[in-house]
């Protein structure tokens, strides 16, 4: 979302000295996805992915669980089950390993049997492009429109090509939701490869973010300004993440914290759910953004209009078609989520209603703190969404799959 990526960059470029020692893993903060898999003793394999305008996707495949989960006929078998894992804004693959394997969402899926793929949409570590390079501004030359038009179809095409299966699950955070819906607006064929669709925190109404919109986006341009000083993108270079993640965010004491002080002020405040210990690893793993992203969920929220970019922030407003969307959609929400508020949620689902689409909606958990990033970094996020949303997906598949 457009507001935390600009909340991190203000983070990343703030001049604040407090410093405080902890102890924390080196090894976190630099592993790759598959190492980190690899190092929890799950299987994994990567997939090379080309999208038709030419942008090369990595993503990481968890095609069993534990030794106990791959013994069973769901391994490789007849009525396996898969499922596309979509990061959000900033994020990567690694968001759903992070965690380790009591809370995140790719393990406990592969241990219950479940063959797991997580997608990198471009932009992140793990993608790259047949003929640019990062320091063309052409390589930076895209919002989620280009996600649902290229990146999404071209993970779902391969996901079924590997597997051989007719449908699949696609499981959407923030953007990753955001990304889905825009697919489906351009790409409507694309219902036919899916059994059903979760939403986690959707991004696609966000009339909450108009005012930070029109100030950083519109009164003070911060897109282009930044633009033309050379900032081809939202996001540091890695050993100055690295520094301000091992120098600014190491407090394990709210009135001693910094990073999680600027991130709470905009996507709610949940103490009790934040893992001290991961403060700087989260922050250091973060992913570079592109401005038109930003622009873009700016266009979005200055409009109030989920509508596409077409000829800039003070374009023509275009509205995705949402009425494309026929396969079931579940909607999970935070109702501490000040990022992606309630209203917006309601909205939405109104929306999907009308159509008969809305499988169902409702808090992701109990706790009434959980906010936008407790989805994919909440201290007992397994206990809280995880397990119950494997049985969720359980049901989906019970009541909506046909070969």
């Amino acid at each position: 979302m457009s507001n935390l990526a600009l909340l991190r960059l203000i983070l990343l470029l703030s001049a604040i000295t407090t410093c405080c020692c902890a102890v924390f893993s080196r090894k976190d903060m630099d592993a790759t996805v598959p190492q980190i898999i690899a190092s929890n003793g799950y299987p994994i394999e990567k997939h090379r992915v080309k999208t038709e305008d030419g942008y090369i996707l990595q993503m990481h495949r968890i095609p069993a669980g534990k030794r106990s989960a791959r013994r069973s006929n769901t391994y490789g078998g007849k009525g396996k089950r898969a499922v596309l894992i979509v990061h959000g804004l900033l994020g990567s693959s690694g968001d759903f390993v992070i965690m380790g394997p009591r809370n995140s969402l790719s393990y406990i899926l592969a241990d219950a049997g479940y063959d797991v793929w997580l997608g990198n949409l471009r932009g992140n570590m793990y993608t790259t492009h047949q003929n640019l390079t990062r320091n063309d501004p052409a390589f930076w030359d895209y919002s989620f429109h280009e996600h649902g038009k290229y990146d999404a179809p071209a993970m779902i095409d391969k996901v079924l090509n590997v597997t051989g299966l007719s449908k699949i699950f696609y499981i959407g955070y923030s953007m990753g939701t955001t990304t889905f819906f825009t697919m489906m607006s351009q790409k409507p064929e694309y219902n036919d490869k899916l059994i059903a669709f979760v939403a986690l925190a959707p991004a696609v109404y966000i009339d909450n973010m108009k005012e930070i919109s029109v100030f950083f986006l519109k009164s003070m341009d911060i897109a282009t300004t930044l633009r033309q000083r050379g900032m081809l993108a939202v996001g540091l270079k890695q050993d100055i993440m690295d520094l301000v993640a091992e120098n600014f965010c190491t407090a394990k004491n709210p009135d001693q914290d910094v990073c999680m002080r600027f991130i709470y002020a905009i996507v709610g405040e949940d103490y009790e759910q934040h893992n001290w210990d991961m403060t700087p690893i989260i922050i250091a793993r973060a992913q570079p953004a592109s401005w038109r992203q930003l622009e873009h969920y700016g266009k979005i929220a200055m409009t109030s209009v989920f509508t596409e970019w077409d000829d800039g922030m003070e374009g023509a407003v275009k509205p995705y078609k949402l009425s494309n969307v026929r396969v079931p959609v579940s909607i999970l929400y935070g109702e501490n989520d000040l990022l992606v508020e309630k209203s917006g949620i309601l909205r939405l689902a109104k929306s999907l209603n009308e159509t008969g689409v809305l499988h169902s909606i409702k808090p992701g958990c109990n706790w009434p703190k959980f906010n936008h990033l407790d989805f994919v970094f909440a201290k007992d996020l397994g206990k809280l969404v995880n397990r119950p949303l494997v049985r969720h997906l359980d049901e989906l598949y019970n009541k909506y799959y046909q070969q």
